[in-house]
């Protein structure tokens, strides 16, 4: 479900191309250095705060400045996470995400299109990649962080007009396999998209990173063919 968003990311969600082969191996060897390099970045992020593949990542868009200066979120779809992170890759919040409800990291061509009615199970999948987000509202007129507005995928405050979706204990569970519940959308806590997302997006456009979990970080960011990916709706 969607409406005219503030600012309309056409097409820029496509996952970065410019890396080249011999700057990923050296990205990939040389986490640690980049770390201790870094000690006002996420060089403070442990394994505690967040997965190899989201500290792996983040160091990336600092080393390649990939974030061109913008506020930038990771999503680990695995660990069904999200780290908010602003200008200058400083972390500014880490919380639960529910995603899409199947696995996989492309969606179906023109499922942005389709009435969620139409939308069967196996095809409720988060897309990876790199956007361009901006603020804009629904339908309702409620506030989203448009990821991809011509394929209606978002990040937003939990949905919970359906009690049977246990969305909210789903969110509270330690684990991260009951996460998986929505038809592609990412959903947070209401606090943290007021606390955190809001105010970071606020007059500004910003860059989400969603990790993928049947491909590899190679393919989607580092040295990747163009991936078209249309993702779901809410």
């Amino acid at each position: 479900m969607r409406t005219a968003p503030v600012w309309s990311p056409r097409r820029a969600g496509q996952p970065w191309l410019g890396a080249t082969a011999a700057l990923t191996l050296g990205l990939l060897f040389a986490w640690p250095s980049l770390a201790d390099a870094r000690p006002s970045s996420p060089a403070g992020l442990t394994e505690a705060d967040a997965s190899s593949d989201a500290r792996q990542v983040t160091a990336w868009v600092l080393e390649t400045a990939d974030n061109q200066g913008l506020p930038f979120l990771i999503v680990d779809k695995i660990n069904a996470q999200v780290l908010a992170f602003d200008r200058e890759g400083r972390l500014l919040g880490a919380t639960p995400v529910l995603l899409g409800l199947a696995h996989g990291d492309i969606s179906p061509p023109g499922i942005g299109d389709r009435p969620l009615s139409a939308i069967p199970p196996e095809d409720r999948i988060t897309p990876a990649g790199r956007f361009l987000a901006s603020k804009g509202e629904n339908l309702e007129g409620k506030g989203i962080l448009w990821v991809d507005y011509d394929s209606a995928l978002s990040l937003h405050p939990v949905v919970t007009t359906r009690a049977a979706d246990r969305r909210l204990q789903r969110l509270a569970s330690p684990a991260a396999d009951d996460n998986r519940i929505s038809y592609g959308c990412i959903n947070v806590s209401a606090g943290f998209y007021t606390d955190v997302v809001q105010p970071t997006f606020s007059g500004t456009t910003g860059v989400v990173y969603i990790l993928p979990e049947t491909l590899s970080l190679a393919e989607v960011f580092f040295t990747a063919p163009v991936i078209d990916q249309p993702g779901p709706a809410a």
